[in-house]
């Protein structure tokens, strides 16, 4: 299973100091692309995306992470830190055992 990450430049920088396939985003159609990529290729099995570029495709991640089992998308905060908005990881796994 290989990891592929969904960000912008720095945080792509980060992951692929750590040998992470990476794919840099700046805006809606270029996120659409590196998510599709992402669906077809079989070896990838985790999507790490960041909340701004996210937000960018709601609609398709919603359908991917609620129809799709693979690959497991999750969001994460870009080297500029979380969304104030957003809820924190352990608030969103209490709401997902509380289901």
């Amino acid at each position: 299973m290989q990891i592929f990450v969904i960000a912008d430049h720095s945080t792509c920088l980060a992951f692929s100091l750590g040998g992470i396939t990476t794919r840099t985003v700046k805006g809606r159609e270029e996120a659409l692309a590196a998510l599709e990529f992402a669906i077809d290729k079989q070896k990838i099995g985790l999507v790490l995306i960041t909340e701004k570029i996210a937000a960018l495709v709601r609609s398709e991640m919603d359908t991917i992470i609620y129809t799709m089992h693979r690959p497991l998308v999750v969001e994460i905060p870009d080297t500029s830190g979380s969304l104030p908005d957003r809820p924190s990881a352990g608030e969103l796994m209490i709401s997902l055992m509380r289901q």
